[in-house]
């Protein structure tokens, strides 16, 4: 898993630090401000009020994603930035990640009951926005990285009939919501279909954390809404009880 953490160090280019995880080990780069939408950070530090002015309209856009924090709120300056060494860095990712995901769960917590009734419309008007808005409210809950969500789908297909006639039929397949800052969706292949049939026993109507390893910041829980199995693949380096309860919160409401 690797951690990215920017700071804008001029008007036109950001410092990027980021530390593999399990590795503990870092590396430094230089991107442009309008590669920002292509990077993967877990938060940004703005030092120079004249930067973040002139950078306001980008800067809007991200905030959606990551927080976008005033270095000096963390006696940071580009220079002691970019001097950080893993455990110091790990230490400051940490404390962002906290406020971070905190926020967005008491802001969950305090709209549960529109959220989980915006999602029981989603599942049965429009199953493949409710997928997509799912993915980006849990990735922001539980501060992941990137996360895959995989889930039966529902295809059409051509076969021929006892006449030879070509016919569409449905066909049960395997689909999958993957990304690091958005979400793609792609048709599973056998792999997916095998891993669907690896957690059989684990489908039930309540959300369940079946591994999470925070060392090397791996996450997996299943679920099922409507005898439909869900499965939850995800990187991140905590999960607490406060978003545990959160996620089986939202799908105890969503099986009611």
């Amino acid at each position: 898993m690797i951690i990215s953490l920017g700071f804008i160090r001029s008007s036109s280019q950001v410092l990027v630090k980021e530390l593999n995880w399990p590795q503990n080990s870092l590396e430094s780069r230089i991107i442009d401000v309008t590669d920002l939408a292509d990077e993967n950070l877990q938060a940004l530090f703005v030092h120079d009020n004249e930067h973040f002015s002139s950078l306001v309209g980008i800067l809007e856009k991200e905030k959606a994603h990551y927080p976008i924090l005033d270095a000096q709120d963390e006696n940071l300056t580009v220079s002691s930035f970019e001097s950080l060494p893993a455990q110091q860095f790990k230490d400051l990712y940490l404390k962002i990640l906290n406020r971070w995901t905190l926020h967005q769960n008491f802001n969950s917590i305090e709209n549960l009951f529109q959220i989980t009734n915006h999602f029981r419309d989603l599942w049965k008007k429009d199953r493949l926005s409710f997928f997509e808005e799912l993915w980006y409210w849990i990735k922001r809950n539980i501060g992941a990285t990137d996360l895959t969500i995989l889930f039966n789908d529902i295809i059409s297909t051509e076969e021929k009939d006892e006449n030879n006639e070509k016919k569409e039929r449905p066909k049960l397949t395997q689909s999958l919501l993957s990304g690091t800052k958005k979400a793609n969706f792609q048709q599973g292949s056998a792999k997916e279909k095998e891993l669907m049939q690896n957690y059989l026993d684990k489908f039930h109507d309540v959300f369940e954390v079946t591994e999470f390893n925070g060392a090397k910041g791996q996450f997996v829980a299943t679920t099922q809404i409507e005898r439909s199995p869900i499965i939850f693949m995800a990187r991140t380096v905590q999960l607490n009880q406060l978003q545990r309860t959160l996620l089986a919160g939202l799908f105890n409401g969503l099986q009611n």
